[in-house]
């Protein structure tokens, strides 16, 4: 994939999403599969942001690596986070949240999406996606009590086949076999990896249907 247009994705977002079946493709193994409640509570609401831009490498998107003293410590995420009473909707947050992490200047962000919501059971999150779109390379601003480094990546080299890969994750009890990308050495696995997958499937297939 070597020429990626923010026009062609445009027209597929008018399409139906691919969806759980895009998502699970990078799903790790002991994700309980279609699981869409956790414990009987209301799923508390998430905003992440794909924000796509022109890149040195083509249409790029950016990651955080989060703070190592954070609960999520190391991890490479979308910036995002929890809807709070007062943003008026789950876009808000998604571009709210995406301001205080790395600093962006939202207000040239233009919507052109959402992608399918996704539910984390060990959280109890339900995460929407947001994909906004800035029409000149951002200048980031981290929040160093969140975010330890930001992650620029093509996305023609993020979903280069060569750069999907599979690890164990070995803990007490559980070996955990994990579908991830590998964005410059960065593992994005888990939760943003499907949601990163149901981009791919959306971009590579040439159709959302």
């Amino acid at each position: 994939m070597t020429d990626i247009r923010i026009e062609d994705l445009r027209t597929a977002l008018l399409r139906p999403l691919p969806g759980r079946s895009a998502q699970e493709l990078m799903a790790p193994s002991l994700r309980p599969a279609g699981k869409t409640t956790y414990d009987g509570s209301e799923p508390r609401a998430s905003g992440v942001m794909i924000l796509l831009f022109p890149g040195i490498k083509g249409l790029s998107t950016v990651f955080i690596e989060r703070s190592q003293w954070g609960p999520h410590g190391g991890q490479i995420s979308l910036p995002g986070g929890k809807k709070e009473e007062q943003d008026p909707d789950i876009v808000y947050t998604a571009l709210r949240e995406t301001s205080e992490e790395i600093g962006l200047v939202t207000s040239g962000v233009e919507t052109i999406g959402l992608l399918t919501t996704l539910f984390v059971p060990h959280s109890n999150y339900l995460i929407q996606p947001v994909v906004g779109y800035l029409s000149t390379q951002p200048a980031f601003k981290p929040d160093l009590h969140e975010v330890e480094s930001i992650v620029v990546v093509g996305l023609p080299e993020l979903f280069d086949p060569v750069n999907r890969k599979i690890m164990t994750i070995r803990r007490p009890g559980d070996d955990i076999t994990a579908p991830y990308y590998d964005a410059g050495g960065h593992y994005v696995w888990g939760a943003t990896a499907m949601i990163i997958s149901e981009l791919e499937v959306i971009l590579t297939s040439g159709t959302s249907g």
